[in-house]
């Protein structure tokens, strides 16, 4: 599940560092690396245009698959509280794992919805240094 979640909340930063990396390793001169990077930094800027515009409209398909994904997941916290906190139902062990199961599955569908819609990983961006300090200004 790490590595699942790992990979949706950090791809575009990971991508970025590690390229960031590989760029370090290849060129030599400081200007040849400040370009790779500024390039690599703008080709994942593109990539996330291109994908916005892509989904600047949205279907009533998706929309409908982004309700039904809310309504299910509530509908199961909701039974679990029933039999976990408020004792009005009993379920069987097979049944609890069954919606617990279903529970986790749809929760990281609604997150990925949720990332999609108000932003994820890209905040991670931000880290990547592409231009290095120079002596003097970290004696300031």
């Amino acid at each position: 599940m790490k590595i699942f979640g790992k990979l949706i909340n950090a791809g575009t930063a990971e991508t970025l560092r590690e390229g960031s990396k590989l760029i370090d390793e290849i060129f030599t001169t400081q200007e040849e690396k400040l370009q790779g990077k500024m390039e690599l930094f703008k080709m994942a800027v593109a990539d996330r245009d291109s994908a916005r515009s892509m989904y600047a409209q949205d279907s009533w398909l998706q929309k409908s698959f982004a309700i039904f994904f809310l309504l299910a997941w509530c509908a199961l916290t909701v039974i679990m509280l029933n039999n976990f906190v408020f004792k009005t139902i009993q379920l069987q062990d097979w049944q609890i794992a069954f919606v617990s199961s279903i529970n986790g599955g749809i929760s990281t569908k609604l997150s990925t919805i949720i990332d999609f819609l108000f932003g994820g990983a890209i905040s991670g961006v931000n880290h990547v240094n592409l231009k290095p300090k120079r002596k003097h200004e970290e004696d300031i």
